[in-house]
């Protein structure tokens, strides 16, 4: 790996996405790159942001930050695995001297405070994966810096109704009053499930109040797709960010196929 790097972090996934996410990966300063004789599912990490860091504790703090914001891009990507989450930080390495700095230490964080200003930006001629270049454009704008930071989380009522305020905020400074009109009435029985007690207990945004709940609430899923559409939208809409149609993982629907046909061949 001939890049100005300092540190490797090891990744485990439970998803095959270590040989994507490590094909034209030339790219912004924060890549991933897999181990030719590890035959797992782990792979490793590192970003430019690293090099002047010498706490470890600090390391994986940045590193988990960084890795939030993919953690988001694939949580957007493949809404059937909502629930589980793509990258764990493993063993930390100095490169600059080949040795074994720490186990993993757990990071909590609640926003990203990095600045993501010393990234550089890709040469056009070089080959690129489009995740790399869907990161290269987030990391850009701090609303969806903050964004995808919430996508990465577990989804929820109370994470999707945040996402649904950051957004409203944003569209509220930007002026445009009308984008969200499409989806009124999802919204609205999104918004009546979410904030109430009798539906949700403990997970409702709210405690008891006298609003009666609604007669057909929302599924989680059907409100993470909801949310999840309205952010596509707002991508492709106000900042011409068109989403890949791959991203590393491949299914086959087997209710779709003759399985006896199959194996007799």
């Amino acid at each position: 790996m001939k890049k100005e790097i300092k540190y490797s972090i090891g990744i485990h996934t439970n998803f095959h996405i270590q040989n994507f996410l490590s094909h034209n990966n030339r790219t912004n300063d924060s890549f991933f790159w897999t181990d030719n004789y590890d035959m797992g599912n782990s792979f490793f990490f590192s970003s430019k942001l690293l090099n002047e860091l010498d706490n470890t504790q600090d390391i994986y703090d940045t590193a988990t930050q960084i890795l939030s914001i993919y953690e988001g891009i694939y949580k957007l990507l493949d809404r059937g695995r909502q629930y589980n989450r793509y990258f764990t930080l493993r063993d930390l390495f100095n490169l600059d001297n080949n040795s074994f700095v720490s186990r993993a230490i757990e990071s909590e964080i609640y926003k990203i405070d990095i600045d993501f200003s010393k990234i550089i930006e890709t040469d056009e001629d070089t080959p690129i994966n489009p995740i790399y270049i869907l990161f290269e454009k987030i990391i850009k704008n701090e609303f969806l810096i903050n964004l995808f930071f919430l996508l990465s989380n577990k989804v929820d009522y109370r994470m999707l109704y945040i996402i649904y305020d950051d957004i409203r905020y944003y569209l509220k400074s930007t002026g445009n009053n009308d984008f969200l009109n499409e989806f009124s009435k999802p919204l609205n029985s999104f918004t009546h499930t979410a904030n109430n007690y009798e539906v949700l207990g403990f997970y409702a945004r709210h405690g008891r109040t006298n609003h009666k709940p609604p007669t057909n609430p929302m599924s989680l899923n059907e409100s993470m797709n909801l949310i999840f559409d309205i952010v596509v939208k707002l991508l492709k809409e106000d900042f011409k960010i068109e989403l890949p149609s791959f991203w590393g993982l491949s299914y086959i629907d087997f209710s779709e196929l003759d399985l006896k046909k199959l194996f007799d061949e």
